[in-house]
């Protein structure tokens, strides 16, 4: 199930971690994983099940960090507020500068789009209501299309 998972659980860690945290965050989500691996009941996909687990111990670790200050005034990923999309960036450039653009709720939940997660399981992995899902979903893609595709 983890492998299966590795780039989800990759992709949260790198997005809520913060200087040299990445592997720290890694390790936790998959031992969060591996410890409430028995309270996975089934009634819900284990993509779906996977992303509340990583994203609930993102924010816990996160939170953990902020209470301990340990949180320095970096960049989440290497900056790249100069590139602009071109002819010569590659489709994932230019989709890690959009996404490095949205919030995290909307980061995770485009990553769940983009994973084929339906409305109503990023709804449970989110908290929200699956018409906020579908609501957010098609202003993420309205903001992609004004900046990226554009006339």
């Amino acid at each position: 199930m983890i492998m299966n998972n590795q780039g989800r659980i990759r992709y949260i860690a790198s997005r809520y971690s913060h200087d040299g945290e990445f592997d720290d965050m890694y390790q936790e989500i998959l031992l969060q994983l591996w410890r409430s691996f028995e309270s996975f009941s089934g009634e819900s996909k284990q993509e779906t099940w996977v992303f509340k687990v990583a994203l609930n111990t993102a924010c816990t670790f996160v939170r953990a960090a902020v209470k301990q200050k340990e949180i320095k005034q970096s960049p989440l990923h290497q900056s790249m507020e100069e590139l602009q999309p071109t002819q010569e960036n590659c489709q994932a450039d230019i989709l890690n500068h959009f996404m490095d653009r949205l919030g995290d709720t909307d980061a995770s939940l485009l990553m769940m789009y983009l994973d084929g997660l339906s409305s109503d399981d990023s709804a449970k992995v989110l908290g929200i209501s699956s018409n906020a899902v579908r609501s957010r979903i098609k202003r993420i893609k309205d903001e992609f299309e004004t900046n990226y595709i554009g006339d």
